[in-house]
């Protein structure tokens, strides 16, 4: 995924050209301090992701967008928070606040990266309920590693903490999330959240009983919170599989 940075503080910039080097699936093509030298790069470079400041001289992070045909993907990167409505009006992928601190931007690089994969997936057959995640992996940070994970592979993950435990195919992948941060990250067609603890992939689930799901043997609990909202989707799923009957 190429990216560049716009910002008009040096320091600002440092930190962010810091984290990204730690994530091996970025490549930052260039910064810039001046918005309008920016402007001109991108209207003779295809990038994918921009991270951008919103307080700059001469022209604002707002109002950049604007003047680009085909915009990329956007992270807007500020100290001030009064902007964030504004900037999800123009289908930011992501707001960050300074100062940024690297599991956060790491979470808006991955939002980036499964919105570039959604765009362009090519849609095989327009008759398809939903899209195949068959070949759709996500990146996820353990310790100094970088694990990549087929969506596919993923059976449950499990909260704990500050920390979430991925249950694949292969083996289980400790990493530092929050399990909200997780679901983000998730197709929601394919994942739901069924317990504070838990998240599900609804294509591994084997037995759906009265309080739990049964996956790989394994009791996962429906809490009270989560069961209607489970209950529907499941409703919903094997009314699918009838009418196609």
């Amino acid at each position: 995924m190429n990216c560049v940075i716009i910002d008009d503080e040096p320091a600002a910039i440092d930190v962010l050209k810091f984290h990204l080097s730690n994530i091996p699936f970025v490549v930052l093509k260039k910064t810039f301090r001046d918005p309008l030298d920016a402007l001109e790069y991108l209207q003779q470079q295809t990038i994918d992701l921009i991270f951008l400041d919103i307080n700059m001289p001469k022209l604002s992070g707002i109002s950049f967008p604007k003047f680009l045909q085909n915009p990329p993907l956007i992270i807007f990167t500020t100290a001030y928070s009064e902007y964030a409505l504004e900037s999800y009006e123009l289908k930011a992928v992501d707001y960050l606040l300074k100062p940024i601190e690297f599991n956060r931007l790491l979470q808006g690089v991955m939002k980036a990266q499964q919105v570039l994969k959604k765009n362009t997936k090519i849609t095989t057959s327009s008759s398809e309920i939903s899209p195949d995640i068959s070949e759709q992996t996500i990146f996820i940070k353990s310790g100094s590693e970088f694990h990549q994970l087929f969506i596919q592979n993923i059976k449950y993950i499990e909260s704990d903490g500050n920390y979430v435990t991925f249950y694949t195919d292969k083996r289980p992948i400790l990493a530092r999330y929050k399990l909200s941060e997780v679901l983000e990250l998730l197709p929601k067609e394919y994942f739901t959240r069924i317990h504070r603890s838990f998240i599900v992939a609804l294509k591994h689930i084997e037995t759906v009983k009265k309080h739990c799901v049964i996956i790989n043997d394994k009791e996962i609990p429906i809490s009270s919170n989560y069961r209607e909202k489970f209950i529907a989707i499941i409703d919903t799923i094997v009314k699918k599989r009838d009418h196609k009957i």
